[in-house]
C-alpha cells in the first residue's frame, strides 16, 4: 500500500486537457479521472459548504502527479493561484502517518495556516497549508494514518495500482476512468 506517496498538483480549468498535455509531452500517464465531494468547507476561515472537483492522477515514475479542476465555484481556494492563467501549480503532498491535528499545529506555531480544510470520502479530514509566503504553494495534508487504520485505504491502493500502469505505459489511452482501478 502506498504509505511514501509524493505528489505534486496543478490547479487547472480543465484536467482532461492539461493530462494530455502532460502525457504528450512529458510522459506523465495514464491519467484516472473522476469526481470527488469535499464535505463542510472552510476557506481561510469562511464556510463554504459543499463542492465537487475533477480530480486526474497519473505517475512519472514514483512521483504522482494530480491535477484539480473546481467543478462550481469554490469561494476562490483553486482559484487563487490560478491568476487568470490555464493551470498553476498548487500543492505538494508527502504521506505521513504522525498525528493530523499536531502536523496543523507544527505548520501554525511556524506561522503558516490552514487556508482550506473540509471532510472527503470516507470522513477522511484534509487540510492545505498557506506555504504561498514561503514556498509558493500550498501543503497538503491527509488523515493518512487513520484512512490505513480504519480501513478507507482504497484509493491507496488505487495509487499502487495507477503507478504499476504508469511502469513501461506505453502512451496508449492517455486518460481513463479511475472506476476501472476497483473493478474486478
Amino acid at each position: 500500500m502506498s504509505r511514501g506517496l509524493s505528489q505534486i498538483c496543478y490547479a487547472t480549468r480543465d484536467a482532461e486537457a492539461t493530462a494530455r498535455a502532460l502525457a504528450a509531452t512529458d510522459g506523465v500517464g495514464p491519467f484516472y479521472v473522476a469526481e470527488f465531494e469535499h464535505r463542510d468547507i472552510t476557506f481561510r476561515g469562511r464556510s463554504i459548504g459543499n463542492l465537487s472537483i475533477k480530480v486526474a492522477f497519473g505517475y512519472r515514475n514514483d512521483l504522482q502527479y494530480e491535477l484539480i479542476e473546481p467543478l462550481q465555484g469554490d469561494g476562490g481556494f483553486f482559484e487563487e493561484l490560478l491568476d487568470g492563467r490555464r493551470e498553476a501549480f498548487h500543492h505538494t503532498y508527502q504521506s505521513t502517518c504522525e498525528d493530523y491535528d499536531a502536523v496543523i499545529a507544527r505548520y501554525a506555531a511556524n506561522g503558516e495556516s490552514v487556508a482550506y480544510c473540509g471532510v472527503a470520502g470516507e470522513d477522511v479530514r484534509f487540510a492545505f497549508i498557506d506555504a504561498t509566503a514561503r514556498l509558493g504553494h500550498f501543503i497538503e495534508l491527509l488523515e493518512t494514518a487513520r484512512m490505513q487504520d480504519d480501513g478507507s485505504a482504497a484509493i491507496l491502493r488505487a495509487y499502487d495500482r495507477m503507478r504499476e500502469a504508469a511502469q513501461g505505459w506505453d502512451g496508449d489511452r492517455p486518460i481513463r476512468p479511475l472506476a476501472e482501478l476497483f473493478d474486478g
